[in-house]
């Protein structure tokens, strides 16, 4: 126990040279997800800083994820919520949880992001110590969002920075050094209180998500502006303007990307191309077929085979 004990000082000692020795900007690096939100890596990590953002409705299917949000005028969106940003909230994402986020104005948009497989996860939790347990959420909850004081959003930030320095080195020990750094900010994760309730109010109107509501039940049918306009009694032009005011796309696009995730999930499940199509509510299948080609980066067929 003793010499693990050097090792991991060394190793840490080492660590922090190299970080003070670099400028900090080299760690801000400009990333983007694949669009439908794919990951391959055990663990992804980037700080990133840009003045305009609007990423896509997407999920992690094997990975957990935190974001913490540092700086900007921010929405996160998840399925059926939508939250105001403020400095210091740290969200905890399970799999499986559709997530997105825009920049309503032009101050610099902040924020850090770490994608984790869940078997890494559990592999560097304990019997005593489920790492896990921050992504847990109550039954009416997608998110946990949590609220880092100050001191916990420095250290937070400096783990993550020594943490993008590992995952590019393949240094001797930097295996160790992931570990090591990722059971910290797990740690940091679980012992964060949770934003105050007045604080994280859902901002999303009742109206708007009746029509979210509406969008789900019936993605496989007709989901034409005018059906909206027949069941909500307004103009296809009103309602269009009106959602993306508060989602930050179009109606057709927000669509789109449900009818992809859901496409994905049925492939993923095991079903054909063609009835996939069908279930998903496109009804040309050209028309499926490019537009699932254009959000994940390769067709439906390659996709099915590639995830079995």
């Amino acid at each position: 126990m003793i010499i693990v004990s050097v090792l991991y000082k060394l190793i840490f000692a080492n660590l922090t040279q190299n970080i003070a020795e670099r400028d900090v900007s080299e760690l801000l690096n400009k990333m983007s997800l694949p669009i439908d939100g794919t990951l391959t890596q055990d663990i992804v990590c980037y700080h990133n800083q840009d003045s305009q953002h609007d990423s896509p409705l997407h999920q992690h299917s094997n990975h957990f994820e935190l974001y913490l949000f540092i700086s900007g005028d921010v929405t996160f969106f998840t399925d059926n919520a939508a939250y105001s940003m403020r400095r210091g909230y740290l969200v905890a994402i399970p799999p499986h949880r559709w997530h997105r986020s825009f920049t309503n104005g032009k101050t610099t948009y902040d924020r850090i992001f770490l994608n984790i497989r869940t078997n890494l996860v559990s592999e560097l939790s304990s019997d005593l110590t489920d790492l896990s347990s921050c992504f847990q959420t109550n039954q009416d909850q997608e998110v946990s969002i949590l609220k880092l004081t100050a001191n916990e959003l420095n250290h937070f930030i400096d783990l993550s920075h020594e943490l993008i320095t590992v995952l590019r080195s393949n240094n001797y020990g930097s295996d160790i050094q992931r570990k090591i750094i990722l059971s910290q900010i797990l740690l940091l994760a679980n012992t964060a209180g949770n934003a105050q309730n007045s604080e994280k109010d859902n901002i999303i109107p009742i109206q708007l998500q009746q029509m979210i509501d509406f969008i789900d039940v019936n993605l496989a049918n007709n989901l034409s502006l005018s059906s909206f306009s027949r069941q909500f009694f307004m103009s296809a032009t009103y309602l269009n303007r009106y959602f993306k005011r508060y989602m930050g796309l179009s109606l057709h696009n927000y669509i789109i990307e449900k009818r992809i995730e859901l496409a994905k999930q049925l492939l993923f499940d095991g079903e054909t191309v063609a009835n996939t199509c069908d279930q998903c509510g496109f009804g040309n299948y050209s028309n499926f077929i490019r537009s699932f080609t254009n959000h994940v980066g390769i067709s439906p067929g390659r996709y099915g085979k590639k995830i079995h």
